[in-house]
């Protein structure tokens, strides 16, 4: 079965806010930041002055963050085991095409972007409400928002138009 021809498929995309940012890291990583690129208003309100050491602040860094090199893994690994007791696993020839195991839904995950094909609303319904266990969840039931794309269903003709409208002016 493809995820496009799959008679009576659905498609559903979502969002994960904050995926990378939410993730508790095991070993904290550290950095020094010059107080010279550190504006004095951040510098009063968190009154960092007292942190100051030969002209840095330096700060633990507990949970993943824009620019960690190990983000991305560590968001992944950790929504990979949330979602295995639950039945859902990537397969493993196709890189970000995940399933579940006891029914046909099968969705796209790109950084925090899923799209997902389904048949029984249930079965979506089961993966929103997993995912809302642990992430706040932003969800498009018409399918039409992915990864920047603007995608137009026909679900009567089985066809999809992908577009990126104002892209080229």
């Amino acid at each position: 079965n493809s995820i496009v021809s799959t008679p009576g498929a659905r498609c559903l995309t979502a969002d994960l806010k904050d995926f990378y940012l939410n993730t508790p890291m095991k070993e904290f990583e550290y950095m020094c930041i010059p107080i010279s690129i550190i504006p004095d208003s951040i510098m009063k309100e968190y009154n960092l002055e007292p942190l100051i050491h030969c002209d840095n602040v330096f700060i633990k860094i507990r949970k993943g963050m824009y620019g960690l090199p190990q983000a991305g893994k560590l968001a992944n690994d950790r929504l990979t085991a949330f979602l295995a007791p639950h039945g859902y696993a990537p397969i493993p020839i196709t890189p970000g095409l995940w399933k579940h195991a006891d029914s046909d839904l099968m969705f796209t995950l790109v950084v925090d972007d899923f799209g997902v094909r389904f048949t029984r609303k249930e079965d979506a319904d089961h993966l929103m409400a997993t995912l809302a266990k642990l992430y706040t969840v932003s969800e498009d039931w018409t399918g039409a928002k992915y990864c920047g794309l603007t995608i137009n269903w026909d679900y009567t003709n089985r066809t999809v138009d992908i577009s990126i409208p104002g892209y080229i002016k």
